[in-house]
């Protein structure tokens, strides 16, 4: 099992600044924070979606994001799943080289 941390900031295609952290360890991510300038309601619907990213392949982040926060019934602007996945691949790519 090989763990890496990344950090990621940025703003996305249709997105607002967006700063994640992550622990992925093996393509999975085992920590997560996800914090930034968008607009997410209630909070609480969105920390449970962020929550349940653990134990997500990084390659399904996005999809899964996407489907958490509806799932949530989370109110999101200035976010998605495309910009959260596009902000983990470029921690990896940072690690990795």
């Amino acid at each position: 099992m090989y763990t890496v941390h990344i950090e990621g900031l940025g703003k996305p295609p249709g997105c607002k600044l967006i700063r994640v952290s992550a622990d992925i360890t093996d393509g999975i991510i085992r920590r997560i924070s996800i914090r930034g300038d968008f607009f997410a309601s209630p909070e609480e619907g969105f920390e449970r979606a962020e929550g349940r990213l653990l134990g997500v392949s990084v390659a399904d982040a996005g999809r899964s994001f996407d489907r958490l926060l509806r799932e949530e019934g989370v109110e999101a602007a200035g976010i998605d799943g495309a910009g959260l996945a596009e902000l983990l691949r470029g921690g990896l790519e940072k690690v990795h080289g």
